[in-house]
Formats: structure tokens, C-alpha cells, sequence
């Protein structure tokens, strides 16, 4: 399977939890929405605030990795199949630092000038 080289890059960013180099794959303007089946959703709005979240997400999960299981691309629409795996580095609720979580999930993403412009990841 064959991704468009912006989503590779942010998701080998992503996985090195490497802040810069995920905030540069996205656009001034992306909008980043995060729907969990838990109940605590967040949206952001802008490279700035998606700046701010992916800072706080590096420190709260000491380790964590996004592996492509399936990808369909329709032009700049591109949607993922994801297994997501991470160890907190924090107590969140049920989960407990050190203990590691597997979840599967899907990411719709919009590529807009060569950027990310708008991510929905479900989880």
C-alpha cells in the first residue's frame, strides 16, 4: 500500500513523537478532530492550538505507534484503517502508566497544497 509521502511523513513523526516535524505536514488552517468512544472528544482548530495538542499528547504517552492496516486514497481524501498501540507515562483514568494499550481506529484525512487540512481520527 502506497501513501500519498505528506501522510508517511506525519505518521513517521507521529510514531518518533517528533512535534515539529508533525506540525509541519499540517496546514496553517487544519482542523484536527479526535472522536473517542470514551466519551472525550476534542477539537482544535489552526497549527497553533494542533502545536500545543501534539506537545502535550508527546508527554503523556512514554511510548506510542500508529501502524496502517488498510488506506484507501480518492485523490487529496485519504482514509486509514489504524492499530494503535501506546504505554502512558501518566495514570489516565483506567489506563495506568506503564501498562500498554492496543486499540484499533480509522483517520480521515483531507490533503490540501501538499498539507494535512483537516484529520479525523476515530478511536
Amino acid at each position: 500500500m502506497t501513501l500519498p509521502t505528506i501522510i508517511q511523513s506525519y505518521l513517521d513523526a507521529y510514531n518518533r513523537k517528533d512535534v515539529a516535524a508533525l506540525v509541519a505536514c499540517v496546514a496553517d488552517d487544519v482542523v484536527f478532530e479526535n472522536v473517542s468512544n470514551a466519551g472525550q472528544s476534542v477539537k482544535i482548530e489552526g497549527s497553533v492550538a494542533f502545536a500545543e495538542l501534539a506537545k502535550q499528547a508527546s508527554t503523556i504517552f512514554a511510548t506510542r505507534h500508529q501502524a496502517i492496516r488498510n488506506a484507501v486514497v480518492a485523490g487529496d481524501q485519504v482514509a486509514l484503517e489504524v492499530d494503535w498501540t501506546g504505554t502512558p507515562a501518566i495514570d489516565l483514568g483506567p489506563l495506568k502508566a506503564g501498562e500498554q494499550v492496543s486499540m484499533r481506529g480509522a483517520s480521515f484525512i483531507t490533503i490540501s497544497g501538499g498539507r494535512l487540512a483537516r484529520i479525523v481520527d476515530l478511536s
